[in-house]
Protein backbone atom coordinates (compact mmCIF):
# COMPACT_ATOMS: atom_id res chain seq x y z
CA UNK A 1 0.00 0.00 0.00
CA UNK A 2 1.42 3.38 -0.98
CA UNK A 3 1.67 6.07 1.63
CA UNK A 4 0.65 9.54 0.60
CA UNK A 5 2.33 12.35 2.49
CA UNK A 6 0.61 15.69 2.38
CA UNK A 7 2.88 18.68 2.67
CA UNK A 8 1.30 21.83 3.96
CA UNK A 9 2.12 25.11 2.33
CA UNK A 10 2.48 28.25 4.38
CA UNK A 11 2.31 31.93 3.75
CA UNK A 12 2.41 35.04 5.83
CA UNK A 13 -0.08 37.78 6.46
CA UNK A 14 2.58 40.48 6.46
CA UNK A 15 0.29 43.20 7.81
CA UNK A 16 -0.79 41.17 10.85
CA UNK A 17 2.70 39.86 11.50
CA UNK A 18 4.13 43.39 11.37
CA UNK A 19 1.36 44.66 13.64
CA UNK A 20 2.10 41.93 16.21
CA UNK A 21 5.78 42.92 16.16
CA UNK A 22 4.98 46.59 16.62
CA UNK A 23 2.53 45.92 19.46
CA UNK A 24 4.98 43.78 21.43
CA UNK A 25 6.67 46.50 23.46
CA UNK A 26 6.42 44.41 26.65
CA UNK A 27 8.46 41.65 25.01
CA UNK A 28 11.20 44.05 23.90
CA UNK A 29 11.29 45.72 27.33
CA UNK A 30 11.66 42.35 29.05
CA UNK A 31 14.40 41.29 26.63
CA UNK A 32 16.33 44.49 27.42
CA UNK A 33 15.76 44.05 31.15
CA UNK A 34 16.98 40.45 31.13
CA UNK A 35 20.05 41.50 29.14
CA UNK A 36 20.88 44.08 31.79
CA UNK A 37 20.19 41.71 34.69
CA UNK A 38 22.30 38.94 33.14
CA UNK A 39 25.34 41.18 33.14
CA UNK A 40 24.93 42.67 36.61
CA UNK A 41 26.78 40.92 39.40
CA UNK A 42 24.45 38.67 41.37
CA UNK A 43 25.59 38.70 44.95
CA UNK A 44 22.40 38.09 46.90
CA UNK A 45 19.55 35.64 46.82
CA UNK A 46 17.20 38.59 46.21
CA UNK A 47 19.06 39.72 43.07
CA UNK A 48 19.17 36.11 41.85
CA UNK A 49 15.42 35.77 42.43
CA UNK A 50 14.80 39.01 40.51
CA UNK A 51 16.71 37.61 37.54
CA UNK A 52 14.88 34.28 37.61
CA UNK A 53 11.47 35.96 38.02
CA UNK A 54 12.21 38.23 35.07
CA UNK A 55 13.34 35.24 32.98
CA UNK A 56 10.04 33.51 33.81
CA UNK A 57 8.08 36.63 32.78
CA UNK A 58 9.99 36.75 29.51
CA UNK A 59 9.25 33.07 28.85
CA UNK A 60 5.52 33.75 29.31
CA UNK A 61 5.73 36.79 27.03
CA UNK A 62 7.60 34.80 24.36
CA UNK A 63 4.89 32.14 24.49
CA UNK A 64 2.20 34.75 23.92
CA UNK A 65 4.18 36.44 21.16
CA UNK A 66 4.82 33.23 19.23
CA UNK A 67 1.21 32.10 19.67
CA UNK A 68 -0.07 35.39 18.24
CA UNK A 69 2.34 35.20 15.31
CA UNK A 70 1.30 31.65 14.51
CA UNK A 71 -2.42 32.34 14.91
CA UNK A 72 -2.58 35.57 12.91
CA UNK A 73 0.66 35.96 10.99
CA UNK A 74 1.13 32.54 9.39
CA UNK A 75 -1.42 30.69 7.31
CA UNK A 76 -1.39 27.04 6.37
CA UNK A 77 -2.57 25.83 2.95
CA UNK A 78 -3.25 29.15 1.20
CA UNK A 79 -4.78 29.09 -2.27
CA UNK A 80 -1.53 30.10 -3.92
CA UNK A 81 1.91 31.04 -2.67
CA UNK A 82 5.38 31.16 -4.15
CA UNK A 83 7.26 27.96 -3.18
CA UNK A 84 10.22 29.88 -1.74
CA UNK A 85 7.87 31.94 0.45
CA UNK A 86 6.12 28.80 1.64
CA UNK A 87 9.39 27.08 2.59
CA UNK A 88 10.70 30.15 4.38
CA UNK A 89 7.40 30.69 6.24
CA UNK A 90 7.35 27.04 7.28
CA UNK A 91 10.96 27.18 8.53
CA UNK A 92 10.46 30.42 10.45
CA UNK A 93 7.20 29.24 12.00
CA UNK A 94 8.93 26.05 13.15
CA UNK A 95 11.73 28.07 14.73
CA UNK A 96 9.23 29.36 17.31
CA UNK A 97 9.01 25.97 18.99
CA UNK A 98 12.79 25.57 19.08
CA UNK A 99 13.39 29.10 20.39
CA UNK A 100 10.72 28.74 23.07
CA UNK A 101 12.09 25.37 24.14
CA UNK A 102 15.65 26.71 24.26
CA UNK A 103 14.61 29.66 26.39
CA UNK A 104 12.53 27.38 28.63
CA UNK A 105 15.62 25.27 29.32
CA UNK A 106 17.56 28.42 30.24
CA UNK A 107 14.83 29.41 32.70
CA UNK A 108 14.64 25.91 34.19
CA UNK A 109 18.40 25.75 34.74
CA UNK A 110 18.48 29.27 36.19
CA UNK A 111 15.70 28.30 38.63
CA UNK A 112 17.68 25.23 39.66
CA UNK A 113 20.78 27.34 40.35
CA UNK A 114 18.66 29.77 42.36
CA UNK A 115 17.14 27.04 44.52
CA UNK A 116 20.53 25.37 44.98
CA UNK A 117 21.96 28.78 45.97
CA UNK A 118 24.67 28.49 43.32
CA UNK A 119 24.74 32.18 42.45
CA UNK A 120 28.08 32.15 40.60
CA UNK A 121 26.80 29.35 38.37
CA UNK A 122 23.58 31.30 37.83
CA UNK A 123 25.52 34.38 36.75
CA UNK A 124 27.90 32.58 34.40
CA UNK A 125 25.37 30.17 32.92
CA UNK A 126 22.56 32.65 32.41
CA UNK A 127 24.65 35.38 30.81
CA UNK A 128 26.26 33.11 28.24
CA UNK A 129 23.13 31.12 27.39
CA UNK A 130 20.95 34.24 27.24
CA UNK A 131 23.40 36.03 24.96
CA UNK A 132 23.35 33.05 22.56
CA UNK A 133 19.54 32.89 22.70
CA UNK A 134 19.24 36.64 22.20
CA UNK A 135 21.35 36.46 19.02
CA UNK A 136 19.25 33.57 17.68
CA UNK A 137 16.06 35.49 18.46
CA UNK A 138 17.38 38.64 16.76
CA UNK A 139 18.35 36.60 13.68
CA UNK A 140 14.87 35.02 13.66
CA UNK A 141 13.17 38.41 13.90
CA UNK A 142 15.33 39.81 11.09
CA UNK A 143 14.42 36.82 8.91
CA UNK A 144 10.73 37.35 9.61
CA UNK A 145 11.14 41.01 8.66
CA UNK A 146 12.73 39.95 5.38
CA UNK A 147 9.88 37.49 4.79
CA UNK A 148 7.29 40.21 5.39
CA UNK A 149 9.07 42.38 2.83
CA UNK A 150 9.34 39.47 0.39
CA UNK A 151 5.62 38.74 0.67
CA UNK A 152 4.76 42.41 0.28
CA UNK A 153 7.02 42.80 -2.78
CA UNK A 154 5.66 39.60 -4.34
CA UNK A 155 2.09 40.78 -3.72
CA UNK A 156 2.75 44.23 -5.23
CA UNK A 157 4.76 42.73 -8.11
CA UNK A 158 1.89 40.36 -8.85
CA UNK A 159 -0.45 43.30 -9.24
CA UNK A 160 -2.26 42.59 -5.95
Amino acid sequence: MATITATATFTVNGAFLQEIKEASSELWQLLARVRRLCHWPISTQASAKLLVDTLRQLLDELGTYFTLEEAYGYFEDPLSVAPQVSRRAHDLRNQHRRLYSEFGSIVDQAEQYLYDRRLSNLTTFTASRFDAFYQQFQDHEASEGELILQVYCHHVGAGG
